[in-house]
């Protein structure tokens, strides 16, 4: 065929690029053809791929092509840049780019299966440490005697305290993150009273116990306080401890004492290839659940004795069952019925030996695993898993694989692979794992890399279509998760980066110019990657997929063939990126893409119950419900609300048997305007403070992470309240309530809809309350939040009391963090300011200091703040007793590396008292803070002690580190109740002052008594 112009229609592109496959194509091989094309193009816009040209590969002048890179193709698109794993060496030479962090996958899949498997362990212990009301037996006493007397009795309560031991010898380090998603999945499970982590390295010679500050602790015994216990052990069961038998008699005192599981993330069946070569056993439940370790039954496996010699003749002495589970909902399940329900199929469990047996016994010696690496590999694909052979496979493209990219490929990919189908993959012999090299001040984590020869091996499984769809799954992911807190390191291609990759390192996805402004990177010029050698697989494997995907004859086409292919789904588009050129936020993106998916109601109203003065009255709320629809109707008409939404919410539209908790929680997270009904009986409910302070929380929110005010509470009065008795949060509100009438000032809506003669203000009012709802609404963009825990959050109002108070609560927040001036050397001062209030821990992700939040918050619990720094508190601080105040102290880890200002802290220390309660706001993003985490928390434990150890378990794990701004503004109204609890009872009292005269004796008539005389007073006569 004749050439023709570059101009020319672009269905003549398409004949010319088929009619140089050279083959005999029938019409239903071109249409198969045109279909895969376009399916493949249609998958690359999903991912957000931006527009390439049409230049095809000439793969005949290569032996290999890349797999998981379109950069070769484009010729170098300045719009898409490729992403890398991080470098692993400081000596690598080849591309430049810079640091940038990507989201990454969760690291425990099928976390709410594993949560509802645990819920047997929800079983109540019904006789527990708090009374309740005992309405059975208050009434029958005040039936027999007549005297209404409240009776009380044991309240129940969780079962178990738990304690969590974590392995953390160098293998473990490949299951960190899943360690500590499992330590997420307990403590949000709501099944224990208490979890307490404990960690451990079986890689020293003689392992202990450590808290979460470093300091050595001891666990186990037979004589507790506490003897609902139990112990969950985590480990892979590898260290020399596991092998020898040294961490054996540890477990055996804890069988004896409580109850204790052991959960490996390895797959059962190579168990017995590490540390677990111990007599397997089924145990079952003795009838009464919660019993220790040493109470299960079982039986004596066959061939005991002969395993055992020197315990011939009692076979089966001393040793005690200890369950051992994978990190899987059936086995968790299996365990968790054994325990408490008595499951009859029970579960499996180890037998752990006595000590003098551990001393005496010859383990088995590991069998030499042979070097060649097809022989590894064949082995590998012969007893691996299908989930695990298929994520080496994928995986086989790069020469080393990092553990977040590993989950990643596994979540997107591979979702039916479970924890062990990835310890196939790390243990099977085709990687070593190695230590991740350090990059913007932190570690990249445990890397794994392939084996010499084992991806030669594993590269020609790997075909196209799997191929492409790893390379725009992960582009969608990261596209799309932009905003997730959860990150992992990685590199982009920028010409002026400091960092080098190799050039033989394959990218792992691409990132469009609109995804690395989210990611923060502004993108620049792309580096060319056609010189790459991406030897993924070669041209035949490639050629038989694409055969494959698109159903022709079972010939091996040549390579002209996928050629054609990549050319019609190359067609070049002139279209640009309408969302690139609005320069966007995350977070904006995150709320506009949240209220797509869920419209909220665009006002909550909140209102306190009135009672019934009689049973056979009529319901007193009628009257708030007709107001409620009266306020619709108008707010329907004043916007623009889709069909099926409603515009408010109130608890009445709730259907019975409906969770109330969940479903005003949802209702808060998403409406757009609160609408507090003001009553004297309003500002004394609990319940409304709790709305209150729910809807006040996205506010503080917002300002914190945007430096924006915005203020969505529109009140309104139901019955007027002076206004001296509004409390703090709701005098802070400025609105002029005679705006809608002067009738609504004196009456509220109460006495308007009451009065018939007021109806016209009524309906005026009405109107007028519902156009502010609507301008509120669609100005303010609060954006919705995520809904909490109703039953858990304080009231904005404070304890109730009549009349209100005021602001009347006094809280002293102390910020203990250093200064630029004062910083560490090779700290980085990003989150640090001119003076110790401008600290920002959780930057970039707040942009207001945690001074300034810290008392938002308090002033949304009705406390009245006050904020200094450390050095100030140094000036004034005494040890007179009672305190002043109550106090909060936010502390910094980092203030213990200067010497000075480490003084000052143990100074406060030392004066200090249950008053006072302590936090530590930690950033999980903070490399360099992870990297010194143990230290620090050791080196300030030794500085504080007093502080640290003062306080419920609760209040000590919150001065262990608070991840988030949103955990921050969870635990912030308990740490200031805790305080305030300390400080009112010790707290000096001053008698109230006299309103009235002192009384004055009287006569028998009810007259003032003159005559009498008593020994202090004089008695009357002329002279007086």
């Amino acid at each position: 065929m004749p050439d023709q112009p570059a101009d020319a229609d672009p269905l003549d592109s398409v004949v010319r690029a088929l009619h140089g496959l050279d083959r005999n194509l029938d019409g239903l091989s071109i249409v198969d053809l045109l279909w895969l094309a376009a399916h493949r193009w249609q998958q690359a816009g999903d991912g957000g791929a931006e527009s390439v040209d049409g230049q095809t590969e000439d793969l005949a002048a290569s032996e290999h092509r890349p797999a998981l890179t379109k950069q070769s193709r484009r010729g170098g698109d300045a719009g898409q840049l490729p992403l890398f794993q991080p470098p692993t060496g400081a000596d690598t030479v080849g591309h430049p780019v810079r640091d940038v962090s990507l989201p990454r996958a969760g690291a425990l899949p099928r976390g709410r299966e594993l949560a509802r498997a645990l819920r047997p362990l929800k079983r109540p212990w019904l006789r527990g440490l708090r009374q309740q009301l005992d309405i059975d037996r208050t009434v029958s006493d005040f039936a027999r005697s007549g005297e209404l007397i409240p009776a009380f009795r044991p309240a129940p309560e969780r079962w178990f305290d738990l304690t969590v031991v974590l392995d953390r010898s160098p293998t473990m380090a490949v299951w960190g993150a899943t360690a500590d998603e499992l330590l997420k999945i307990l403590a949000g499970s709501g099944v224990f009273r208490s979890i307490r982590v404990r960690e451990i390295d079986t890689s020293d010679v003689s392992p202990d116990l450590h808290g979460p500050l470093g300091q050595k602790v001891s666990e186990g015994g037979s004589r507790t306080a506490h003897p609902r216990r139990l112990m969950l052990v985590m480990s892979d069961c590898v260290s020399a401890a596991w092998r020898d038998g040294a961490f054996w008699g540890r477990l055996h005192d804890w069988a004896k004492a409580m109850s204790a599981v052991l959960v490996n993330p390895l797959p059962p069946k190579i168990w017995r290839s590490v540390g677990l070569d111990l007599p397997a056993v089924r145990v079952l439940s003795p009838g009464t659940p919660g019993v220790p370790n040493s109470r299960l039954r079982f039986s004596i496996p066959l061939l005991m004795e002969d395993a055992f010699p020197e315990k011939a003749d009692s076979a089966g002495a001393g040793w005690r069952p200890f369950p051992v589970v994978s990190l899987s909902p059936r086995a968790v399940g299996g365990w968790a019925r054994t325990l408490m329900r008595a499951d009859p199929q029970g579960c499996e469990a180890l037998l752990i030996p006595p000590p003098e047996i551990v001393e005496r016994s010859a383990f088995r010696e590991e069998e030499p695993v042979s070097s060649d690496a097809e022989s590894v590999t064949k082995a590998f694909l012969h007893r691996a898993s299908p989930a695990a052979t298929r994520l080496a496979v994928l995986c086989s493209p790069n020469p080393y694989v990092h553990m977040p990219l590993l989950e990643l490929v596994r979540q997107e990919l591979v979702p039916e692979a479970t924890p062990a189908d990835l310890a196939e993959f790390v243990v099977g012999g085709l990687v070593t794992v190695m230590a991740g090299d350090s990059r913007a001040g932190g570690p990249v984590g445990p890397v794994l890399r392939f084996r010499d020869g084992v991806r030669d091996c594993l590269r020609p499984r790997l075909g196209a279509r799997d191929a492409w769809q790893l390379h725009d799954a992960l582009n969608r992911f990261i596209a799309q998760h932009t905003g997730s807190l959860s990150r992992f390191p990685a590199a982009v291609s920028d010409a002026g980066g400091t960092a080098l990759v190799p050039s033989d390192l394959v990218p792992l996805a691409e990132a469009s110019a609109h995804t690395l402004r989210a990611l923060g990177f502004e993108p620049g010029p792309a580096m060319d990657t056609s010189a790459m050698d991406t030897s993924a697989m070669d041209t035949s494997a490639m050629d038989a997929a694409a055969m494959d995907a698109a159903a022709m004859d079972a010939a091996a086409p040549g390579p002209a063939a996928v050629t054609a292919v990549e050319t019609i789904a190359a067609e070049p588009t002139d279209d640009a990126d309408p969302v690139s050129a609005r320069p966007e936020t995350t977070e904006r993106s995150r709320r506009r893409a949240s209220r797509q998916l869920s419209h909220g109601p665009y006002f909550y109203l909140s209102y306190a119950h009135t009672p019934k003065t009689h049973p056979k009255d009529k319901d007193p709320n009628a009257w708030v419900e007709r107001f409620y629809r009266d306020l619709c109707a108008h707010v329907l008409q004043l916007s623009s609300l889709p069909a099926g939404v409603s515009p408010g919410f109130m608890d009445q539209q709730m259907r019975p048997g409906e969770s109330w908790s969940e479903r005003l929680s949802d209702a808060l997270a998403t409406c757009r305007v609160l609408v507090p009904l003001y009553s004297p009986r309003y500002f004394l409910s609990e319940m409304c403070g709790r709305e209150w302070y729910a809807f006040a929380q996205r506010s503080i929110f917002q300002q914190a992470r945007t430096e924006r005010t915005t203020e969505a509470i529109v009140p309104a009065l139901w019955v007027p309240v002076p206004a001296g008795q509004l409390p703090y949060a709701a005098q802070r509100l400025q609105f002029n309530h005679a705006a809608f009438g002067d009738d609504y000032a004196d009456e509220g809506f109460y006495g308007l809809i009451k009065l018939r003669y007021l109806r016209d203000q009524y309906e005026r009012a009405v109107y007028l309350l519902a156009k502010r709802i609507v301008s509120v609404a669609e100005t303010a963009d609060i954006g919705p939040g995520l809904p909490i825990d109703f039953e858990q959050i304080p009231s904005a109002f404070g304890p109730p009391s009549w009349p209100p108070s005021g602001p009347n609560r006094p809280l002293r927040v102390t910020i203990a963090a250093p200064t630029r001036r004062t910083l560490p050397t090779g700290r980085t001062p990003h989150y640090y300011g001119d003076s110790p209030e401008d600290w920002n821990p959780y930057h970039p992700d707040s942009v207001r200091p945690i001074a300034q939040v810290t008392a938002d918050l308090a002033r949304s619990l009705n406390y009245q703040p006050t904020v200094v720094s450390l050095e100030e508190r140094i000036r004034t601080l005494d040890s007179e007793r009672p305190p002043k105040a109550p106090e909060i102290l936010i502390v910094d880890p980092w203030i213990v590396e200067d010497e000075e200002r480490g003084g000052e802290l143990a100074a406060f220390d030392a004066v200090s008292g249950p008053w006072v309660s302590v936090v530590v706001p930690k950033n999980p993003d903070d490399d360099q803070g992870r990297v010194a985490d143990t230290e620090l928390n050791l080196r300030l434990e030794r500085t504080v002690p007093a502080l640290i150890s003062q306080g419920w378990d609760v209040l000590r794990a919150d001065a262990q580190g608070v991840g988030t701004l949103e955990a921050f503004a969870h635990v912030l109204p308990r740490l200031a109740e805790a305080a305030n609890r300390e400080y009112l009872s010790l707290a000096e009292t001053y008698p109230p002052i006299a309103r009235h005269p002192a009384p004055r004796l009287r006569g028998p008539m009810g007259g003032p008594e003159d005559t009498y005389a008593s020994p202090d007073v004089p008695e009357k006569g002329p002279g007086t």
